[in-house]
């Protein structure tokens, strides 16, 4: 059973809602009130104290024009009456929450009736290669429905596929600006960069492409060919072998790592291997076969390294004493 101070609490919440031109909580939280007092045992003092703070709270209600075709004007407080005023609010409450989601479902179909309007129309100019026509229509709409979720990208995807990348990187910056998340449009503007040949560019979007989502065999190769048209040749055979050990069975990479690692690393070239493992691999074999290996001179004389030290001379027997030798006579 509900307790005067709970009641009270109700009402307090429906008169602060009020104030605030809230009638739609205003009407929840009255009918609980309502519903609260007539199923409970309060009497004396303090339902009267109660029955002046509804009347109130409705003062509130029939003040609001928002309610003012819905609400009855004779509408006030009677004792005994409140589960029917409180099955009246809530029916109002329902009435209009019902209505306002039509309307906004109404709202929101008419909002995407007129986007797809105007980027079809749009997309036309851009097939007869107006863009200049083609940017109007994607002006209005962007202007109309900032908010409307992956139009930016949307839009200047459509530019960039079209052959006109310039104008599509504006579009694509807002739409990263306003959702770095989606990775959709870092994607166009990687194209759109790759198309105007803004290699320095190209290569930063790659590198926020890699620190938000992490990288691919695909995103390896664009880098590869970005690298190599800066002719920065380690760098595009380091990112064409990163591609390989993604996947050992991609053509672009290694057809890049064959066409490089010759040319940068010499005979010591292994598919596959990365800069840093090349050169560590060459330092290595390097130093061992300095230790192993011979020289010759002009005259096919073992030269260099350590020389052979010159054999010692034999000392000549010692001849025996004449004392101890033993001469035989026949």
């Amino acid at each position: 059973m509900s307790s005067p101070k709970s009641i009270k609490e109700n009402i307090a919440r429906a008169k602060a809602y009020g104030q605030r031109k809230d009638y739609m909580r205003c009407l929840h939280a009255l009918s609980l009130s309502l519903d609260e007092l007539a199923s409970s045992q309060v009497f004396g003092r303090e339902k009267f104290e109660i029955g002046i703070l509804v009347d109130e709270v409705i003062r509130q209600l029939l003040a609001m024009d928002e309610l003012e075709r819905v609400l009855p004007r004779s509408l006030k407080y009677v004792k005994g009456q409140e589960k029917k005023l409180a099955a009246l609010f809530r029916k109002i409450h329902d009435t209009i929450k019902n209505a306002l989601e039509k309307a906004a479902v109404e709202k929101v179909r008419k909002q995407k009736n007129q986007i797809d309007k105007y980027v079809l129309a749009g997309q036309k100019a851009l097939m007869e290669k107006d863009a200049k026509e083609a940017k109007k229509y994607f002006r209005k709409i962007t202007e109309a429905f900032p908010e409307e979720r992956g139009l930016l990208q949307d839009v200047g995807g459509r530019l960039v596929k079209s052959g006109f990348p310039a104008d599509g990187v504006e579009y694509l910056e807002r739409a990263i600006e306003k959702n770095p998340s989606d990775s959709r449009p870092y994607i166009s503007l990687l194209l759109a960069y790759e198309m105007m040949t803004e290699q320095d560019k190209a290569l930063e979007v790659i590198k926020d492409i890699v620190r938000r989502f992490g990288a691919n065999e695909s995103i390896y190769v664009r880098q590869a060919k970005l690298f190599l048209a800066k002719r920065m040749y380690t760098e595009a055979y380091d990112a064409s072998a990163a591609a390989l050990k993604a996947n050992p069975l991609n053509r672009e990479a290694k057809k890049i790592s064959d066409k490089l690692g010759p040319k940068v690393f010499g005979r010591g070239y292994k598919p596959g291997a990365t800069s840093k493992e090349m050169m560590g691999s060459k330092s290595s074999g390097g130093a061992k076969g300095k230790k192993d290996s011979v020289s010759f001179n002009l005259d096919g004389s073992p030269g260099g390294g350590k020389k052979e030290k010159p054999a010692k001379k034999k000392a000549p027997a010692k001849k025996p004493a004449a004392s101890k030798t033993i001469k035989l006579d026949f």
